[in-house]
């Protein structure tokens, strides 16, 4: 059987955070646990090489926190898989459209510029299925599952994805589609109050398409659509610090850029209120 939730853990206290988040979801998913330890390469000091002694801790720490998950969730598969190698690229390429990779993320402080390579963003633009960055489990008072939606494909994938989690937890979804004032490069062209209506009702079309989409597959969801004329990151960000999960979707690049993420979930990330899940074009979760 071909466990779909691949934990990429480390010890740290993130790590577990991230592996207990995926244990109750792969639960109720009837799906088994594969936790990834890397004795990364990346990470070494200069002069500093690999020795059979640093991967074999790695094995007993890991199958040791494996029994441990098996034993708090009975029935669940955890296998693991220890190596010495980049993490970053032994995370991706055990990756497939039907996988979601779980990793965890500690609390952003300095400079913003400091964490645009984190492994969660760079996993993200280039892991062929979807990703969840777990900053940490989210409070009993969050009772929403967010989605942002922009119209394109990948938008609806991933709504529909946050349906399912909604469905999950017993939580009301919040679909968002954030809009803002086309930029007008023409000096002295303002834009009048009748077009700008007009706008607005074609934004709220694309919204209504999803919301009515959800709404007949999943009948006894509790969907809210929200409309906002602002940044969309702005947007989400303000609807996930009370959510227990946000979802995006992004537009992956290839060659050189993909490395990168689409603007608005690499915002996300890089400034993260809930666990977030970035599904990407190919993603069949």
């Amino acid at each position: 059987m071909n466990d779909r939730t691949i934990v990429g853990w480390d010890g740290s206290l993130e790590a577990d955070l991230a592996l207990e988040w995926a244990a109750e979801r792969a639960v109720y998913e009837g799906d088994g646990i594969i936790l990834v330890d890397v004795e990364d390469t990346d990470a070494l000091t200069p002069g500093q090489v690999v020795t059979e002694q640093m991967v074999a801790r790695r094995h007993l720490a890991a199958d040791a926190m494996a029994q441990r998950v098996a034993d708090e969730y009975p029935g669940l598969r955890v296998n693991t898989h220890i190596m010495a190698g980049a993490r970053l690229e032994e995370l991706r390429r055990r990756t497939r459209p039907d996988t979601l990779v779980v990793v965890g993320t500690g609390e952003r402080k300095g400079p913003r510029g400091r964490y645009h390579w984190s492994l969660g963003a760079r996993l993200a633009a280039s892991a062929h299925g979807a990703v969840a960055v777990i900053p940490g489990l989210p409070e009993a008072s969050r009772s929403v599952v967010a989605v942002g939606v922009d119209g394109s494909e990948v938008s609806f994938k991933a709504a529909r994805f946050a349906a399912r989690e909604a469905r999950r937890l017993h939580q009301e979804l919040v679909v968002v589609h954030a809009w803002l004032d086309p930029v007008v490069s023409v000096p002295d062209i303002r834009l009048d109050g009748p077009f700008l209506g007009e706008l607005e009702e074609e934004h709220q079309l694309v919204l209504d398409a999803v919301v009515q989409s959800l709404r007949s597959s999943n009948r006894d969801l509790t969907i809210t659509p929200v409309l906002t004329r602002s940044e969309a990151h702005v947007a989400l960000k303000q609807v996930a610090e009370s959510a227990s999960m946000l979802v995006v979707g992004t537009e992956r690049l290839h060659g050189v850029d993909r490395v990168l993420l689409g603007s608005v979930s690499h915002a996300m990330i890089l400034d993260i209120a809930a666990p977030t899940v970035v599904v990407g074009p190919d993603s069949t979760v």
